[in-house]
């Protein structure tokens, strides 16, 4: 099972070239034995797709549920592997 936790845009302005672009990250509840999540971060030029995905790292949904708010709270992107890596230690 695959599930939208949870989405953020983060807006960025290129001022030397003139343009914005718009980042969108989605966050996704993930179950299979176990739940996961992951992280999906795209752009508005539909370039650079990058995607952080860990699977079965929990049987108890509340803890999942907290993780994946924390995640969107903080607007975590995949590229923050360290930071991930730290959160799920810390909070699962």
């Amino acid at each position: 099972m695959k599930k939208l936790y949870g989405s953020i845009e983060i807006n960025k302005n290129l001022e030397e070239e003139g343009k914005s672009i718009t980042k969108y990250i989605d966050y996704y509840k993930l179950k299979d034995e176990k739940y996961g999540f992951e992280i999906v971060k795209k752009n508005d030029l539909k370039q650079n797709v990058q995607v952080t995905n860990i699977n079965d790292i929990t049987e108890n949904e509340s803890k999942i549920n907290n993780f994946l708010n924390i995640l969107v709270d903080l607007e975590i992107t995949p590229e923050r592997e360290d930071v991930i890596e730290d959160l799920v230690k810390k909070h699962i």
